[in-house]
């Protein structure tokens, strides 16, 4: 939006395409991440906070569904060049493209993932199976499509998306956990600190194999505001990895030793790095709206 707002054919469409993008992502990677959280850990809370859990997970893939939806006509107003925004062409040639198959996959895995509403025994299993259907979305469409080598670039989104939902999806559960009295919580925050460190240094690695496959000339980074946001996402991932480190070294432990504090200067360090979260969303949903210039490597056939 903001990349968009500085160019001198500034389009409406265009801006508000990105700040969909950024609140989709936040929503549907949130509700992949909260499911897999609540397949690890639901059997360790109480029934509040698995039932809170479930209705959160729930209540993410509904919204995240919502604005896919309304992304998808704000797409068909960019191509549409502001006119009928449900013309049948725009429509079919849309949904018949890239755009629709990473839609209806998306779909198809929120859809998954809101069964937790069911409380059927199964559905655990269902929303865990949607959160990676709900990554692979992402590997559909967009810059991975462009570049070789496309399946280990496709299944590099997938592993990379699925470490960022644990991430992401995990905070606010964390942040109510901090506060809560039950005497298992400090235990289970602990024992979620100890598995997510393995991930995140996955979901780094993993980062950076994918800007090694696609941003192969480092000298035209900022030929164009691919880079700047680039630049941007580096940095609010840096901040948010920082956060996740006094958690782990610092916060956690305290709580764990149950000091006087502890839990609630954890909740709201929590909530700081939610917020950032939702920053590093709108980065790369900048970043998705520019092409690197790197034609030379773009998948031909």
């Amino acid at each position: 939006m903001i990349i968009e707002a500085l160019t001198p054919d500034a389009s409406a469409w265009d801006g508000a395409t990105v700040l969909l993008r950024a609140a989709y992502y936040a929503a549907s990677l949130g509700a992949a991440g909260t499911a897999l959280v609540h397949a690890g850990f639901s059997a360790r809370l109480g029934e509040a906070d698995a039932a809170a859990l479930r209705r959160l997970a729930t209540r993410a893939a509904v919204l995240a569904i919502l604005l896919s939806l309304a992304a998808l006509v704000v797409r068909a107003g960019v191509l549409g060049g502001g006119g009928d925004l449900f013309e049948a062409r725009t429509w079919q040639a849309m949904m018949g493209s890239r755009i629709g198959d990473a839609f209806w996959i998306r779909l198809a895995g929120l859809a998954l993932i809101a069964s937790l509403a069911s409380g059927m025994a199964i559905a655990p299993h269902l929303a865990v199976a949607g959160a990676f259907a709900v990554a692979a979305s992402y590997a559909a469409m967009g810059h991975s499509m462009l570049y070789r080598p496309r399946q280990e670039i496709a299944a590099l989104v997938v592993i990379h998306l699925a470490c960022v939902s644990f991430w992401v999806g995990s905070l606010l559960p964390l942040a109510r956990l901090a506060r809560s009295r039950d005497s298992e919580a400090p235990a289970i925050i602990a024992d979620w600190s100890r598995i997510a460190r393995p991930v995140v240094a996955v979901l780094v690695a993993s980062g950076g194999l994918l800007a090694a496959l696609m941003v192969r000339r480092l000298d035209l980074v900022y030929a164009t505001a691919y880079g700047w946001a680039l630049t941007a996402k580096l940095i609010l991932v840096a901040t948010m990895l920082g956060l996740a480190l006094r958690h782990a070294f610092v916060l956690v432990p305290a709580a764990a030793r149950r000091e006087a504090g502890a839990g609630e200067r954890l909740a709201r360090s929590i909530r700081l790095e939610a917020a950032v979260a939702l920053l590093v969303f709108w980065a790369a949903a900048e970043m998705v709206s520019i092409h690197p210039l790197d034609a030379g490597h773009r998948v031909t056939a």
